[in-house]
């Protein structure tokens, strides 16, 4: 059974068959330890990495050419446990297009500040260690949102939208042997309004201009279609990913009357005609605790998420008790790894119980940090593996 086949029998809770054996990615100052700790450096990566860029294991889908063209993928890690063939995105941009031009504005040693490809004026430090500190976005007000569509958003380029190769790469897709997946960040009805917007400022037009929120999103909705209808006619894909990033530790950061408000229209109109199309699987990625938007989503027509933060107070198996019918990935504490092989074990032995309801792909619940060393990693997986394994 190879990769795609065994994604589907996953994804419809067929107990009788093992689960993908996935890792999510890890920060590139991760990958480095790890090779001067004893991981063999087979194939490396394709470039200089940062301490705090990351690099998509299996689990992750790749490429990202909607968020960035730079974005890598790990092989050596993939190469030493035999993982399953990872999850694929078609290389294609759904989002800004042409991206803007990176302008430094000002840097120093360890920091520069400058207006980014997607066109937000931000502060960044070199080494990528935090999240940066954003300053200006380049959507204000229903004016500069006209021409912001019509210039980096208009459906005239979709044929010019492919990352590297044209669409004659749907012949090669045709035969793979993994599962291939549609849309990908930033898609998405808060998400992608915050990179346009800032947080703030969405959190205030929400109140204040919802004529421009609902405007925003109403046309996203219409161009991913588009875009969808356009790629469905030559590409056949396994599932649909969206991306949110909508939650901290306490909680969503919007109320359920304002998803259901700003968002919910959206997400139907859009699974509504991807199931017309024949799809069945729709699957968020959003951070952060997510027990307060799971009915939410479930709602619009989502049926997994991912990656369910431990230490956002997620616990996998409650919410498996409440949601049977939720796709899960993730939910290893990635803090754990950390720890002594006692605390290691502790974690991985809920991965046990997860599988016996299905539905469920292990991995950690975001990128594995650089302070796991190789000898826990590897433990880990070796841990993960005996549980997987034990259902071929």
């Amino acid at each position: 059974m190879n990769a795609r086949e065994r994604f589907f029998e996953v994804l419809n809770f067929n107990t009788s068959v093992r689960t993908l054996d996935w890792e999510f990615g890890y920060w590139g100052g991760t990958l480095n330890r790890w090779y001067s700790e004893g991981l063999e450096k087979i194939d490396g990566l394709e470039r200089q990495v940062s301490y705090g860029e990351g690099v998509c294991g299996p689990g992750l889908h790749w490429p990202m050419p909607s968020f960035s063209e730079d974005i890598l993928k790990d092989k050596d890690v993939c190469a030493y446990f035999d993982f399953d063939e990872g999850v694929a995105l078609i290389p294609y941009n759904y989002w800004i297009y042409p991206k803007f031009e990176k302008k430094i504005i000002h840097e120093d040693d360890h920091k520069r500040e400058l207006v980014d490809i997607d066109g937000i004026r931000k502060i960044v430090k070199k080494d990528d260690s935090s999240i940066p500190f954003y300053l200006e976005w380049p959507v204000k007000n229903m004016k500069e949102w006209d021409g912001f569509k019509e210039d980096r958003l208009n459906v005239n380029s979709i044929k010019q939208r492919f990352s590297g190769v044209g669409a004659e790469i749907s012949e090669k897709l045709k035969s793979r042997t993994y599962p291939l997946g549609l849309l990908g960040d930033p898609v998405g009805f808060f998400g992608s309004l915050r990179f346009l917007l800032g947080e703030v400022n969405l959190f205030m037009f929400y109140y204040d201009n919802p004529k421009l929120i609902k405007s925003i999103a109403g046309y996203l909705c219409d161009f991913w279609i588009q875009i969808c209808e356009e790629l469905l006619g030559v590409i056949d894909v396994d599932c649909v990913f969206f991306w949110e990033d909508m939650s901290g530790k306490q909680g969503s950061l919007i109320s359920p009357k304002t998803f259901r408000e700003f968002m919910s229209p959206y997400y139907k109109r859009m699974i509504g005609f991807l199931e017309d199309k024949g799809l069945k699987h729709f699957i968020v990625d959003t951070d952060g605790n997510v027990e307060e938007l799971i009915p939410l989503f479930l709602e619009t027509g989502i049926t997994g998420m991912y990656p369910f933060e431990i230490q956002a107070q997620n616990d996998i198996l409650e919410i498996r008790s409440k949601y049977p019918k939720l796709q899960m990935f993730g939910g290893i504490d990635k803090n754990e790894l950390t720890k002594d092989r006692k605390a290691i074990d502790a974690e991985v032995i809920k991965i046990d119980r997860m599988l016996n309801f299905g539905g469920y792909i292990p991995h950690a619940d975001h990128l594995v940090p650089p302070n796991v060393s190789w000898e826990n990693f590897a433990y880990y997986r070796n841990q993960v593996k005996k549980s997987i394994f034990n259902k071929d």
